[in-house]
Order: C-alpha cells, then structure tokens, then sequence
C-alpha cells in the first residue's frame, strides 16, 4: 500500500468521524445552552409570581382584618341597638 493509498484511505473516514464528535459536542453545547435559557426563564417567570403571591397574601391579611374590624363593629352596634330597645 503507497503513502497516497493509505492517506486517502484512513484520512478520510478519520476526518469524518472528527467531524461528527465535534458536530456531537457542538449539539450538545447548544442544547445545554438552550435547557440553560428555559431553566433561567422559568427561575424568572416563577420568581414574579412568588412576588404576585406574596403581594396577595399581604392583601388578604388586610381584607381579613378589615372583616374581623367591621364584624367587632357590626357586634358592637347589634348590642346598643338591642340597649336602645329596652
């Protein structure tokens, strides 16, 4: 087998299979790169609503406080309205 044989035997299926492992890596790279962009985006997306939630658990506390004032107030004026009868 001649030099030129056995380069164009061996350099190209070698140069092939170089291709593809860095082909592979690069696939690899850009499929990490984009399950790196929806893990980042998804961090994001649920940090805004634990905010949302936040923001509305603080409102229901106020609203059940305002319930529980109005209820004492409802309870207080029953009572002089139940004096004013008697």
């Amino acid at each position: 087998m001649t030099t030129y044989e056995l380069i164009t035997t061996f350099v190209g299926p070698v140069c092939g299979l170089i291709g593809w492992l860095a082909g592979r890596r690069i696939r690899r790279n850009e499929t990490i790169k984009a399950l790196q962009t929806t893990i980042d985006m998804l961090v994001e997306k649920n940090k805004e609503l634990y905010d949302e939630i936040m923001r509305l658990r603080k409102e229901n506390d106020n609203l059940r406080d305002d319930a529980v004032k109005r209820d004492n107030k409802i309870a207080s004026l029953e009572l002089q309205i139940e004096q004013l009868k008697k």
